[in-house]
């Protein structure tokens, strides 16, 4: 029998991933690198229908968790994206649960940069496609959003799922994306790169197996141990007797094959005499 949460498709829409996704995060400028973290993704859509079972208004909201890493130094390791519809104002947002202005935010703020945020906001992108017609609700830019230094990295993330800005300055600080209808906006596949996703019971059985090879190889680690300290023990109560029995094992295979040489000359001889 099938797990929804790790199996099965969403039921309005068939052909849909599982719910929770463990995406495999690497260093996009070392992609053959390990990996740098684990993140758990959570899918959550919701819809409201009429009378005659058409959508009236949806949600979605992705939450994600880091689960492994190699620095544990994180200011936190969670979050979620959301997105939303209504068909009031035949208007989807990017960026809240509800029909408003808005912004995402990573909580990861060591993985910036790894294009996590692209593979979030990617997802929905492609949920909202499903009204093509559908205005996209501004999103605002702030000042206190982004450091200095990561104002135009902050730009350019939402640039490239077609959304245009208007800067209240030049340094594009701050700004308001200008009116557009979903069927503009780009789905961006980059996070491909250097994210691959896994359904959960695929991520749970490679961790068993690493966890099974592990033990086998301390199992024979253990076993080679006890036989050097057993081997250290006779060597110690009888040096002379342990280094001649040392010599025979070694040399045994050669004494072995020349006996088995003799004899063969011996025949041959035998046999041409």
């Amino acid at each position: 029998m099938a797990l929804p949460s790790f199996d099965g498709a969403w039921p309005e829409r068939k052909g849909m991933k599982p719910r929770i996704l463990v995406l495999e995060i690497r260093d996009k400028d070392r992609v053959e690198a390990s990996p740098l973290c684990w993140i758990v993704v959570e899918r959550e859509e919701k819809y409201e229908r009429d009378s005659n079972g058409e959508i009236c208004s949806a949600s979605i909201r992705l939450s994600y968790r880091r689960i492994t890493g190699k620095h544990p130094s994180y200011e936190s390791g969670h979050g979620q994206f959301d997105g939303s519809y209504s068909r009031f104002f035949n208007t989807v947002s990017l960026t809240s649960s509800s029909i408003a202005t808005g912004s995402v935010y990573l909580g990861l703020p060591e993985l910036h940069g790894q294009r996590i945020g692209t593979y979030l906001m990617n997802v929905i992108v492609e949920w909202v496609q499903q009204w093509p017609d559908a205005a996209v609700n501004p999103i605002e830019l702030r000042m206190g959003q982004a450091r200095a230094d990561n104002k135009a990295r902050r730009n350019r993330f939402y640039e490239q799922f077609g959304l245009r800005f208007d800067y209240v300055d030049s340094g594009k600080r701050e700004g308001l994306s200008r009116p557009m209808q979903v069927r503009a906006l780009n789905v961006v596949e980059t996070w491909r790169k250097n994210i691959f996703e896994h359904t959960m019971f695929d991520h749970l059985a490679e961790c068993l197996d690493a966890v099974e090879s592990a033990q086998a190889e301390l199992a024979a680690l253990n076993r080679a141990y006890v036989w050097l300290r057993e081997e250290q023990k006779n060597a110690e109560a009888r040096p002379f007797r342990w280094a001649i029995k040392r010599l025979y094992n070694q040399s045994s295979g050669l004494v072995t094959a020349g006996l088995i040489l003799a004899v063969c000359i011996s025949l041959f001889w035998f046999k041409t005499k």
